[in-house]
């Protein structure tokens, strides 16, 4: 992490240099083998470490009267579906190993 927890957090800064290394891309991710796309995950539950780029994400395909409903953990984030407590996930993937072992996919990143 680092540009994300720089994005999530909304700070002012000046990249004086990019190290190269880090590869993540932050992802919206849903059950695998239910082809969604991120407008089907708009106004629905949403699990995510990164609440204020999930908002941002979310808030242009959300109907109106109909939020995306974000909450905030740390941890696990992929587990979340498979427990039920949410629909989609926002969450860091590097290789995407976590990600398929958890039987998710990636919707949009």
């Amino acid at each position: 992490t680092g540009e994300d927890c720089i994005a999530e957090s909304e700070a002012d800064i000046d990249v004086l240099l990019e190290m190269g290394f880090g590869k993540c891309t932050l992802s919206v991710q849903g059950p695998r083998g239910e082809h969604l796309k991120a407008g089907c995950l708009a106004g629905r539950r949403i699990v995510t470490s990164y609440p204020k780029l999930a908002q941002k994400f979310f808030a242009a395909l959300e109907e109106p009267g109909k939020p995306t409903q974000i909450k905030c953990i740390s941890g696990s984030v992929e587990a979340a579906i498979g427990l039920g407590l949410a629909d989609g996930i926002v969450d860091l993937v590097e290789t995407g190993t976590t990600m398929r072992e958890a039987g998710l996919e990636e919707v949009a990143v």
